[in-house]
């Protein structure tokens, strides 16, 4: 159903958007189509806020919710005869920031929002200073802006392991940026040489700070010896004969063992003997094979 839900609802989008545009291309809605289009962009935008304040936990609806209404108001203020010049397009650039912006707010966890929030602000403010800014001083506004938001990531989550990595980029986009914003400054002969001792002096500064807020490592105190310490000791378990020992679990009856012995074999049959159990003597010596002549002679 909810597959059917998308298609329809983008369906009818599109249908809705169609007739207006085309109604406002043939004029039918003059002098209020601006107005109307502003107007619309802003009650979707406060639906989406609405619906975003009722439920914190679904974060990502204040990002169309501040787009919105930022289109909204551009479109609106354009409709009053507000000029906004270079500020026109860095309205919506604000309101798309701002959005990321809330959900930093309200949900703390998804602290990577402040990545998107910042540089969108960043790319506002470029765009706004756009034509005050000579060549080489856009770029620097960029780094130094973009680093400030790493910077800002790096101080939200300072003692988080997992955000340290944040204060590299963020050193190396401000010193790219203060480089180009020197050069592009034209500063004096004197000052464009000896700027970078500003630099050293906050390098001091800041290790002296470090060394001297640094918390010494925790010891453990070592034991004390001293007299009575050992009297103090509970004695053992059995190490006196006055205490009782803790009563022995017992043991779990033994199964009884049976060794299996092999069965044991059949006797023969005895041999049949005389009637009266005598041995014949005659009889086995007539049963004795006859010796050959010249046998027990001896040989030469």
């Amino acid at each position: 159903m909810k597959r059917l839900n998308q298609p329809v609802g983008w369906g009818l989008f599109l249908l809705l958007a169609g007739i207006f545009l085309l109604l406002w291309n043939l004029g039918v809605m003059d002098p209020w189509g601006d107005l109307a289009w502003g107007v619309i962009y802003a009650l979707a935008g406060l639906g989406f806020l609405i619906w975003f304040a009722t439920e914190v936990g679904r974060w990502w609806r204040a990002i169309p919710a501040f787009t919105l209404l930022s289109i909204g108001a551009m479109i609106i203020l354009g409709w009053r005869g507000v000029n906004l010049g270079e500020w026109r397009a860095p309205i919506v650039l604000f309101g798309m920031a701002l959005g990321f912006w809330a959900i930093v707010i309200v949900r703390k966890e998804h602290w990577w929002a402040v990545v998107p929030a910042g540089v969108l602000t960043t790319v506002g403010v470029l765009f706004g200073l756009w034509s005050r800014l000579i060549d080489a001083g856009r770029p620097a506004v960029l780094y130094i802006g973009i680093g400030l938001v790493f910077l800002l990531l790096y101080a939200i989550r300072y003692d988080e392991a997992d955000a340290r990595w944040a204060s590299v980029p963020a050193g190396a986009l401000l010193l790219l940026g203060a480089a180009t914003l020197a050069a592009a400054l034209q500063l004096p002969g004197v000052l464009a040489q000896w700027w970078p001792i500003v630099l050293v002096v906050l390098g001091l500064v800041l290790t002296t700070l470090g060394f001297a807020l640094r918390k010494p490592a925790a010891v453990a105190p070592a034991p004390s010896y001293g007299a009575g310490a050992f009297e103090e000791m509970p004695p053992a378990p059995g190490a006196s004969v006055l205490t009782d020992l803790p009563p022995a679990e017992p043991l779990p009856p033994a199964a009884p063992y049976v060794e299996e012995l092999p069965p044991a074999p059949e006797p023969a049959p005895a041999e049949p003997r005389g009637e009266a159990g005598e041995v014949d003597i005659y009889k086995m010596i007539e049963e004795q094979p006859a010796e050959k002549p010249g046998e027990d002679l001896p040989r030469e």
